[in-house]
């Protein structure tokens, strides 16, 4: 698993697997899955990753391996709005 973020973009790409991509699902207006032809999940995009975002929902729904699914919740754990390390904090209005 590999992760790569776009500071200027603000989005971070999590890559799962090294397949080739045969179709992107958006799951919210700012995170789409990509997955290869066997429905296995090549990758999510996240964008504004600081944010709350439906990991749940993408690992219910789409077929992952046991490991990636421990990293995934190693990371963000039922957070998914939690910073990872590059991810712009998201501004708050008073």
């Amino acid at each position: 698993m590999n992760f790569s973020y776009d500071d200027t973009a603000d989005a971070l790409y999590i890559q799962v697997a090294g397949s080739l991509v045969s179709q992107t699902f958006q799951i919210d207006p700012g995170t789409m899955v990509d997955v290869d032809n066997f429905g296995k999940v090549v990758g999510i995009e996240v964008l504004q990753p600081a944010r709350d975002w439906p990991l749940e929902e993408i690992k219910s729904r789409f077929e992952f391996g046991q490991h990636e699914k421990e990293i995934l919740d190693s990371l963000w754990g039922g957070n998914p709005g939690r910073l990872y390390p590059f991810a712009k904090p998201l501004a708050v209005s008073a």
